[in-house]
């Protein structure tokens, strides 16, 4: 048994499942909040426009999406792995017919963006100011990484605890010294197997 060996290997095995609950499960980390707003001005009757309202990418966060108008509007939201420009082909994620405000929320995977095509509901020769907000709440260090360098950080940590765990079987069953138990030689052997100075050997002999 080797104690240094031991050491070693406890410890890259304790470092690669750090890094493997710290990217998996980050635990109660702070909350964060972003709000993004957006408005429309003097947009006139039967005519529409689109306000795009940007978020923080390849995260998990909750989104609120609260809107108003001062006249009725007809307003559509989409992602943009729906829509990114109109008009969209894509489902819309929410929809209001002649309303004069709105709110939806959402929790779970989040676009690099969102999308409102908003619609004057009201005659040609009015107009309407339209105005919204998205607020982004998410914990710090549990935003999803991309692929990529997810998989980098896996591999990473796989091979920090392999690496320790094959240094701590070493450290378990390697005999200890330079020698093993059944190599070490006894102290005096020589290997004639005689010492200098025995007469039966050849050796020189005591002067009468």
């Amino acid at each position: 048994m080797r104690p240094g060996l031991i050491a070693v290997g406890v410890g890259l095995i304790v470092l690669g499942a750090a890094v493997f609950v710290g990217v998996l499960d980050p635990g109660n980390t702070p909350l964060v909040q972003r709000t993004d707003p957006g408005f429309i001005v003097d947009l006139t009757g039967s005519n529409w426009r689109t306000l795009t309202l940007p978020t923080t990418p390849e995260g998990r966060a909750t989104l609120t999406l609260t809107w108003s108008a001062s006249a009725p509007a007809n307003v559509s939201l989409y992602s943009d792995q729906a829509c990114t420009t109109p008009p969209c082909s894509g489902p819309s994620l929410r929809y209001w017919v002649g309303n004069v405000s709105g709110k939806w929320t959402a929790s779970g995977a989040v676009g690099s963006m969102y999308l409102l095509w908003v619609y004057a509901a009201v005659p040609h020769n009015a107009s309407i100011n339209f105005s919204a907000t998205l607020t982004e709440q998410y914990r710090t260090g549990q935003l999803t990484l991309p692929l990529i360098p997810f998989a980098i950080t896996m591999v990473a940590a796989s091979l920090l605890a392999g690496m320790g765990a094959v240094i701590l079987y070493l450290g378990l069953f390697l005999p200890a010294g330079v020698y093993g138990p059944f190599d070490r030689p006894s102290p005096g052997d020589d290997k004639d197997g005689a010492t200098e100075g025995d007469p039966g050997q050849g050796g020189p002999s005591r002067p009468e």
